[in-house]
């Protein structure tokens, strides 16, 4: 099993290495079973992701740069699609997860002042899909429980820092809270690779910075922090699950059986 800890996750030079270690097991994977290569969604994802950040860069009044940005979760979306061995079940829980994360993209660029509360509704619907596939999957005594703790003494700190500054948003951003929580939990307990549930735990993490600017240090952290750490999340979440899909069908087991480590 990869352990959270042997995967230095606090060096962002990690995450960079995950994710093309993550498309290289893929590629050969797919090379392996003769089956859709997911690769290139890979690189589309990775490639809008790092146009929208050189834009916010460069060109941050851009127009419709929104588009750009709904590039990443909408390959996802394809990929999901495309992917044979999921039960429908399955395969639509994630297609919320990525799609409503596409909305709450496009949402969030085009104004994440007034449209703050419709984009954190998109982004707690994509949650519940993501939740419900992870519930789908878990395991009885998953030997990754034991990562359960340090996500909810995060999520006790945030709770602790933001209550005091949420106002009418309180109930809104502790059930958005609430719910990226039990989502994290979930994916470190279920049979899919250790890469979805740090890839969970990025976006929980990216969600937490958006949080701080917000309501804490207004316009701090920088969006050119946040969001890298928010695609690298999503990433590693959506594609560490499709990557998990292939070798579970081909060994001859159900979609929702086994352990996977």
């Amino acid at each position: 099993m990869i352990g959270f800890d042997s995967m230095g996750v606090k060096d962002p030079l990690w995450i960079i290495f995950l994710q093309f270690q993550l498309i290289d097991r893929m590629s050969l994977d797919m090379k392996d079973k003769k089956t859709i290569s997911l690769v290139p969604l890979m690189i589309v994802y990775l490639v809008g992701a790092g146009l929208f950040i050189g834009v916010l860069v460069v060109a941050p009044q851009l127009p419709f740069r929104f588009v750009i940005k709904a590039v990443p979760a909408l390959s996802l979306f394809w990929a999901t699609l495309l992917i044979p061995g999921i039960v429908v079940s399955q395969r639509m829980a994630l297609l919320v997860g990525a799609l409503f994360c596409a909305v709450g993209d496009v949402l969030l660029d085009i104004d994440r002042v007034r449209l703050f509360v419709p984009g954190l509704a998109a982004f707690l619907l994509g949650h519940i899909g993501f939740l419900s596939f992870f519930g789908m999957r878990r395991v009885s005594a998953s030997p990754r429980r034991i990562w359960t703790i340090p996500v909810l003494f995060f999520a006790l700190i945030m709770a602790i820092i933001l209550i005091p500054r949420l106002g009418s948003l309180l109930l809104p951003v502790l059930a958005y809270l609430v719910v990226i929580t039990l989502m994290t939990i979930l994916a470190i307990v279920s049979d899919i690779r250790s890469t979805a549930a740090l890839g969970a735990g990025l976006f929980m993490v990216s969600d937490a910075l958006l949080a701080l600017a917000k309501f804490v240090f207004p316009g701090q952290p920088s969006p050119l922090f946040s969001i890298p750490v928010y695609f690298s999340g999503l990433f590693l979440l959506g594609f560490g699950i499709l990557g998990s899909i292939p070798k579970r069908r081909d060994s001859g087991e159900g979609p929702s059986q086994g352990t996977r480590t």
